[in-house]
């Protein structure tokens, strides 16, 4: 879900879809150091739509900070986007909202598996500024093992990974509500049976962080 914040939003008449080229080593470990941006060369507007989506790539504060290890759990796994939408508008064109340009995802905790913990189910809101960066995102986590101690230590986890997401610059403020699962893989010792894997928890009990404000 996408909450526009402006008051007004142009109207938007065409859409465009640019390839992306995420630069850098290990980009699943560091993240993308940058990325070229190829825009269709036979649109009648190609010079101003690859001119636009430039830009946009350009205005990304990238490369990420360092992803360390918190609570002695491993970093978070890095995601670069490969295509960019560009969008007109009011005779401009821009990128579409809510395109993440690069996303990390974080593990299940070690703290919250040690309780039992299969999943984690969190609600994010993103308010991107105007290089893509959301530093302080909303961040609520549900689990199949409900205990202050588990939603404690997965909270703090997707908060770290979330702030190291980044969006596509628009000039329209808005905010993206987003639900993102992650899922440890259990290991039993030989002599123990396999058991059927917790349910994943209901997205229903997440709240809309956007429309809470």
């Amino acid at each position: 879900m996408i909450l526009i914040l402006a008051s007004a939003l142009a109207l938007i008449s065409e859409s465009v879809v640019c390839d992306l080229t995420p630069q850098g080593h290990d980009i699943p470990q560091h993240g993308p150091t940058g990325f070229t941006v190829a825009c269709p060369a036979d649109h009648e507007d190609a010079a101003a739509i690859q001119s636009a989506a430039e830009a946009a790539i350009a205005a990304i504060i990238l490369p990420l900070p360092r992803p360390g290890r918190q609570d002695g759990n491993p970093p978070p796994r890095l995601w670069a986007a490969s295509e960019l939408t560009m969008q007109l508008g009011n005779g401009s064109w821009r990128p579409a909202l809510a395109q993440p340009m690069v996303r990390a995802i974080p593990w299940v905790p070690r703290q919250a598996i040690q309780q039992g913990a299969a999943h984690m189910l969190c609600a994010l809101a993103f308010t991107p500024d105007a290089s893509g960066v959301d530093q302080q995102p909303g961040v609520a986590c549900i689990s199949d093992v409900s205990t202050d101690l588990v939603e404690r230590h997965q909270r703090a986890s997707m908060t770290q990974a979330a702030s190291l997401w980044r969006f596509a610059p628009v000039p329209v403020p808005y905010c993206f509500n987003h639900q993102l699962l992650t899922s440890a893989t259990p290991t039993y010792p030989a002599t123990r049976r396999r058991q059927p894997p917790p349910a994943i928890p209901d997205p229903d009990l997440l709240p809309n962080l956007c429309e809470a404000g």
